[in-house]
């Protein structure tokens, strides 16, 4: 007779908790990017385990995506879920590391919760150019034609860049719901300059905190990406991993998992 697994849960939300060792060491909390889950950290997870043994991480479901389905009820309850999983697994003051539009919620949870440092992975922060990307595709998100435009969307992440193991764990991981995709999406398509000002609150509340916060891009930042960063966060930390994508973690997890230990000790 076979045993159905049980999914361990943190608060509402699904996740996986590795204890540590308890020496002092920032525990890491880990947030997937929009339609993903959390298996997408799991080869910079067995990377990390080499380079960093004794880490304390937690990765979770976001409200609304993989085993944490049925859960979203907007972008603020997703903070308080979120701070009630990471209290549940008895963390404290974490490294949050988020993917993608995850990297912007774990600033916005650092605006009320006590985080000992941020891992942004591929966040660009001036986001001007998506937000009018995807308000003027709002008419086809909103008709039903939401997983079309997705699939285009998808074709620009460059999920082949991560190998062919990483491009197949990513695609069949990959599961837009349109509900939980326009909630998550709602401060961007907005009338501007809503999605701006949050950003530029988030940025404001982690200078004046001095919250370590490093970003992990998998592309070598342009000119004009360099001079916004260095007018508007100077004290971030800007690291490429070229030819990476969108998924840098998935494409270089060994250099991903060094990047982790260097920043959460």
């Amino acid at each position: 007779m076979t045993t159905a697994s049980i999914t361990p849960r943190f608060g509402e939300l699904a996740g996986d908790l590795a204890a540590g060792t308890g020496d002092g060491r920032a525990a890491l909390v880990f947030l997937p990017g929009l339609t993903f889950d959390r298996t997408m950290w799991r080869p910079a997870l067995r990377s990390l385990r080499t380079i960093d043994p004794g880490r304390t991480t937690l990765t979770l479901d976001m409200p609304g995506e993989g085993e944490s389905i049925g859960t979203f009820r907007g972008l603020q309850v997703a903070i308080e879920q979120l701070h009630v999983a990471i209290a549940a697994a008895d963390i404290e003051n974490p490294v949050l590391t988020g993917h993608s539009g995850s990297a912007i919620a774990a600033m916005f949870y650092a605006m009320k919760y006590p985080v000992r440092g941020i891992v942004n992975v591929d966040a660009v922060l001036d986001n001007n150019a998506f937000s009018a990307q995807l308000r003027a595709l709002e008419p086809q998100l909103r008709n039903g034609s939401l997983p079309a435009v997705w699939d285009e969307l998808f074709v620009g992440l460059h999920a082949e860049r991560s190998g062919p193991a990483g491009e197949a764990m990513l695609r069949a991981t990959s599961r837009p719901r349109p509900d939980v995709m326009l909630g998550y999406w709602a401060p961007v398509l907005a009338p501007p300059p809503t999605a701006e000002n949050a950003i530029a609150d988030a940025i404001a509340n982690l200078r004046a905190q001095q919250t370590p916060y490093t970003l992990v891009l998998g592309e070598e930042p342009d000119t004009a990406t360099r001079r916004w960063m260095a007018e508007r966060f100077p004290e971030a930390t800007v690291i490429a991993l070229p030819n990476s994508g969108h998924f840098p973690h998935v494409a270089h997890p060994d250099a991903f998992a060094r990047i982790l230990a260097s920043v959460s000790s």
